[in-house]
């Protein structure tokens, strides 16, 4: 990696839940050099991730240094920001400006529409498998849409027509 840009990423608790529900929490490290969690969304995971074993996933790629914590610096930004977005979005966002990171993994409508108008480069689950489909990581990637949906991931029918499109277009 010398020489190129680090491409730095910060991740909310649900698309981090869902991508360990389809083992592709792997994903994140192939695609960015640095990954970020805020600590409320550790939190998050700490007190959701029994059920799930993220937990025990997260902290062993935490401890390989795959991932990284966060300690949010500015906390009046996120006490100010609070109210219809939950502390976990909110911490990843200001993260994001503080590391001045490459991209938000935030799948909450109201969330990235928040972190877009803030200027902040947002992604969701889908778009980081496609992605991931696109750089020859994720083979399978309708298949692990399908299984996203069978554990709770809504998707709309027009959305997931066009990702159907595109990976009949890159075939």
């Amino acid at each position: 990696m010398k020489g190129m840009k680090k491409v730095k990423i910060v991740c909310n608790t649900s698309p981090l839940i869902f991508l360990n529900s389809i083992d592709k929490l792997d994903l994140l490290e192939k695609l960015f050099s640095e990954v970020y969690i805020p600590n409320s969304v550790y939190d998050e995971i700490r007190k959701k991730g029994e059920k799930e074993k993220i937990l025990v996933n997260i902290n062993h790629l935490l401890q390989k240094g795959k991932y990284r914590l966060y300690v949010v610096k500015n906390q009046m930004a996120v006490l100010s920001m609070l109210g219809r977005l939950h502390r976990g979005e909110v911490e990843v966002m200001v993260s994001y400006l503080e590391l001045n990171a490459d991209f938000a993994l935030l799948d909450d409508l109201l969330a990235r529409n928040k972190a877009q108008s803030m200027g902040i480069n947002t992604i969701g689950t889908l778009g980081l498998l496609l992605l991931g489909f696109k750089k020859g990581y994720v083979n399978n990637l309708m298949s692990l849409i399908d299984q996203l949906i069978l554990k709770g991931f809504w998707i709309s029918e027009d959305v997931y027509g066009k990702i159907m499109e595109t990976v009949e277009r890159l075939k």
